[in-house]
Parts: C-alpha cells; structure tokens; sequence
C-alpha cells in the first residue's frame, strides 16, 4: 500500500516538474527604460510639457506584460499609468488589452475607482500587424472613460496607426499616420472650486471620421555593455487640430539586466 503511494507521488511529481523543465529553456526577456521628453505626445495629441516616462515589460514566448508611466514637472501636468497584457505571433501579429489610466479626467483623481460612470480608467482593444517594412495597427477603447458628447454612451473610440521605417544617412526614421474613423470620447477635464465643470470638451481624437497624427522622427541607439540610451527627435502635426510639435527625447534602456 504504502508503495502505491510512494509510487503514485513520484508520478505526480514528475508530471508537475516536468513541463517547469521545458519551459525552463524559453529566457524570459525583461526591458527597463526611462526616457525624458521636452514634450509629451500621444497619437498626434499633446498631453504635457516636459516629463519623465518609465517603463517596463516582461515577454516569455510571445506573451509580455508591460507598464509605462509619465509624470510632468509642472503642476498641472497630468499623471498617467498604462498596463498592457499582450501576445506577439511569430508570424507577426499582434494582440493585447490596455488599461489607461491618468489625472484631470475625473472629479477626485482615484486609481481604484471603478465604477463605470465616475472611473478614470478607459481599457483599449489591439489588434495588429508588424514586418520589417511597415506596421498596422488598430486600438479600440470598449470600456470606461470614454463617451460621447452627444449622449452620454459608449463612444468606442478608435484609432488605426500606420508606420513605415527605414535607415537614412546612418539613423533610424519612422514615418507615421494615424486616422480616427468616427467620433470618439469627450470629457471636460478642468473643475472649478464649486465643483461645477467648465471649460473647453476635449475629445479623445476628433468629433468624426478624421487624420489626427501624420509625425516624422528620426533616433540612433547608442549601445553600451549593459544599458543603451536611444536619442530621438519627432516632428509631429494633428491635420484635424491644425497643429504642428516638435519635441526631443533621450533614454536609459537596460535588457535582459
């Protein structure tokens, strides 16, 4: 009897170090990085002056974790925290879930406030593809701080960025065009002392089908033995704002530390 007992936990226990063991030889490849921006720029939007962006991600065959964070030196400069959970194909195809969250949205600027109609959290779809030549991608937001103006419901606010790299004169460029296919989400972001709103409606890209990002940015990646630190310019227009940005940007990037 006691035999059986050994031998049955002697299987079990192989059977459960067993698929540890091979997923022992897949690394785990982790990224830190922090960049410093003289402007903060989000899909043709500007969103702050000068800030500091963290960021991390932790990927194991295709799947990866990641956070990214950006804080301002200004007072009025929004706080913002994303975490994204995804999946990278081989093949190139991507998919993963983003959840935003940031300042001067709603009233009190709680994080763990989840309650559809007061959150300051919005969470976005991805889809997308990537090749050497060109990227495609598609973000949509399907839950939380995102409404329409018009009636109060969910705007669904979405955002389709196409990317094209390419080498020039010993840098890295990529030029970039984002278009928004309908109307998107829009809040009044600025309270006054009475509790009452006021002030301009920001929408999350545009009030119907428009071009809200069309950017030029040229980088090199300077490498060391442990770090690299990517150096980066980006001149960037909003064609439904009428607005033009140029902004400039170095970072501290460890992999695999």
């Amino acid at each position: 009897m006691m035999k059986k007992i050994f031998r049955t936990l002697a299987i079990a226990v192989v059977l459960a170090i067993s698929p540890l063991a091979a997923l022992a030889q897949y690394d785990v490849e982790t990224t830190v990085r922090a960049d410093l921006v003289s402007k903060y720029m989000w899909r043709g939007l500007e969103k702050g002056g000068i800030s500091l962006q963290p960021s991390a991600k932790v990927s194991w065959m295709g799947a990866y974790f990641s956070f990214f964070g950006n804080t301002g030196f200004e007072r009025n400069d929004p706080e913002e925290l994303d975490l994204t959970l995804g999946y990278k194909a081989p093949f190139g195809l991507n998919v993963g879930v983003t959840d935003y969250w940031e300042t001067g949205i709603t009233k009190y600027d709680l994080y763990f406030q989840y309650k559809k109609a007061e959150t300051a959290h919005r969470l976005e779809g991805n889809l997308g593809y990537s090749c050497k030549y060109f990227s495609l991608q598609g973000y949509c937001i399907f839950w939380g701080n995102d409404r329409k103006r018009s009636d109060n419901k969910q705007a669904y606010s979405t955002y389709i960025e196409l990317t094209v790299p390419f080498e020039l004169g010993g840098l890295d460029w990529q030029i970039q065009g984002g278009f928004t296919p309908m109307e998107s989400g829009a809040h009044q972001k600025v309270f006054d002392e009475s509790d009452e709103d006021y002030g301009m409606w920001y929408y999350t890209y545009a009030n119907g089908a428009a071009c809200v990002n069309a950017s030029l940015k040229a980088s090199k990646e300077l490498s060391f033995r442990k770090f690299s630190v990517p150096i980066y310019a980006v001149i960037s227009s909003n064609p439904y704002m009428k607005t033009a940005q140029i902004l400039a940007g170095v970072a501290f990037k460890f992999d695999n530390f």
